[in-house]
């Protein structure tokens, strides 16, 4: 399903009390569904930064002269995009919003 079929008017009309107030919702789920994507990405960086250090210490252990890490294939880190995520858990309804009185 393509991003566009999900821009329906209808399909919101259950979901928040106006079109505009379920883009705001969907807008503030797209950036905590980013966030949580960019730390993840940071922690897995942060593991294979720590992998190649120890392997370029294990080769330099072992004498090799050129002691330069190994290059980690980063191409399988794939998400979908937030707000892609946050249209699908609106329409849903798995989103759950409230506002502070």
């Amino acid at each position: 399903m393509r991003v566009h079929d999900y821009f329906h008017p209808e399909a919101f009309i259950d979901k928040a009390d106006s079109i505009y107030e379920a883009v705001l919702i969907i807008s503030r789920r797209a950036r905590q569904i980013g966030e949580l994507q960019k730390r993840r990405i940071d922690r897995h960086l942060g593991q294979t930064e720590m992998l190649e250090q120890a392997a370029a210490r294990a080769r330099a252990e072992e004498g090799d002269d050129v002691v330069e890490p190994e290059p980690i294939d980063r191409s399988h880190i794939q998400f979908e995009k937030p707000v892609v995520l946050a249209l699908r858990e609106m329409l849903a309804g798995e989103i759950e919003y409230f506002y502070e009185e």
